[in-house]
């Protein structure tokens, strides 16, 4: 059955999806180019490029992030970033202070995809946690701090990468 104009397809992939990531490109080349307008066309170029193939590669998942709800993570992530960076400055310059690191396993809530990775690897950015491994739906998370409330910022985290991906709130512990 051939390609009818209603399919709203480019060579057979989405144009949604095509546009999403060729202006995420773009945004991210513009950014790292500083905004030169001699960049654009080669940044355009590219852009167009990383879209089809990462639409080959990656086909879109089950859960759409939600861009609405994308500054309140950005402002979230990078805080908590910061944040992080700065209490493991304090804990080595100041080796007195008391850590108690270890392993903690957490079953996530979270579906499988996307959410569950950004959780993973959104985690590994917050303040004494590093995520090790992620096998199904338990990750195991390596902690400068044990004695700290790691469960009570998992749970944050994976409640805003839920409203991020508009996946139901059964994160309310």
């Amino acid at each position: 059955m051939g390609s009818t104009v209603t399919d709203r397809t480019l060579i057979g992939m989405p144009w949604g999806e095509l546009g999403d990531r060729f202006l995420t490109a773009l945004v991210l080349w513009w950014v790292l180019s500083e905004g030169e307008s001699e960049a654009l066309a080669a940044g355009a170029l590219v852009s167009a490029l990383v879209a089809v193939i990462s639409v080959r590669v990656f086909p879109r998942g089950r859960h759409r992030l939600r861009w609405r709800a994308a500054p309140a993570f950005v402002l979230f992530f990078t805080t908590r970033s910061i944040v992080a960076g700065l209490d493991v400055a304090r804990r080595l310059l100041t080796p007195s202070l008391p850590i108690s690191p270890g392993m903690l396993v957490f079953d996530l809530q979270v579906p499988d995809g996307a959410p569950r990775w950004l959780l993973a690897n959104t985690l590994s950015l917050l303040p004494g946690t590093l995520s090790v491994e992620l096998r199904g739906d338990r990750l195991d998370l390596h902690c400068l701090d044990t004695e700290t409330d790691i469960a009570g910022a998992v749970h944050d985290t994976e409640r805003r990468v839920a409203a991020l991906f508009s996946v139901p709130p059964a994160l309310s512990r």
